[in-house]
């Protein structure tokens, strides 16, 4: 599907960027230290892909941290359906489950971007990517992992011990 850029600026992202958009802080930690730096390391490779899509980077280079991207969360969702088991999350199956469709859709994506050739980050490949890291970051992040920071918030309350490392 073809979106003018006129049509783009009108949702927000060919004019503004990602930062004016989305902020990593306090308000998205999990108050588990390893899962919230590698949620703000997701963070980082959106604003790196979207850095690279506003200012016309090579198509190879996008390409590059969507690999990059696709193993940072692979070991980030490996590492958090671990913790969520140790704290006896009750909804880690559905949790689980937004892992591997995310994943899922992230390999399309990169076998699109592997038909797509090589030259400058125009429209599409950039859109594709750039809507992918929204759904993880703002659909993800701050949605899903924030129903499992009010769970083991509260078990805290109820004076157990969440997290391993907390």
């Amino acid at each position: 599907m073809y979106l003018p850029q006129s049509r783009m600026s009108g949702v927000g992202l060919g004019r503004l960027s990602f930062k004016q958009l989305i902020t990593y802080g306090d308000h998205l930690k999990v108050n588990q230290p390893n899962i919230d730096a590698q949620h703000e390391a997701i963070f980082d490779l959106a604003f790196e892909i979207e850095e690279l899509w506003h200012n016309h980077g090579d198509l190879d280079q996008i390409k590059a941290v969507a690999e990059k991207l696709s193993k940072v969360l692979e070991s980030h969702f490996h590492y958090e359906e671990q913790e969520l088991s140790a704290i006896g999350y009750t909804k880690l199956e559905e949790h689980r489950g937004e892992h591997r469709v995310m994943l899922e859709e992230l390999q399309i994506i990169r076998d699109r971007l592997g038909k797509m050739g090589h030259g400058p980050v125009r429209l599409e490949p950039g859109f594709l990517v750039l809507s992918y890291i929204l759904g993880v970051t703002i659909g993800h992040i701050s949605h899903s992992d924030m129903d499992y920071r009010t769970f083991s918030n509260e078990a805290v309350n109820a004076g157990g011990k969440a997290w391993k490392d907390g």
